[in-house]
């Protein structure tokens, strides 16, 4: 299964209850300077700052936000992982 992680130098911040990712100086010519995230977005995040997986991921929303559809919570976190991917904000092993 594949394994991600941020990627270093991408900094989550929270500014009056909204989370944003912002990049550093080095990361500037890979990804966007600040990408805005949701609460559960942010808390996945957090799970990604060290090594995790899908089923790492799922598990760990599953429990923190009581979620009972797997397959739509699968595709949803699929969709942000590609998303991610896509700017370069995490790595992919």
């Amino acid at each position: 299964m594949q394994k991600y992680r941020t990627r270093p130098g991408i900094i989550l911040t929270s500014i009056c209850d909204e989370y944003f990712l912002v990049a550093t100086k080095e990361n500037l010519p890979h990804c966007p300077y600040v990408t805005e995230l949701n609460e559960i977005s942010a808390f996945m995040w957090k799970k990604l700052e060290t090594v995790a997986d899908l089923n790492t991921l799922m598990e760990a929303v599953k429990e923190e936000y009581e979620v009972d559809d797997d397959e739509a919570l699968r595709q949803s976190i699929k969709d942000y992982l590609t998303q991610l991917l896509e700017k370069k904000l995490i790595l992919l092993f």
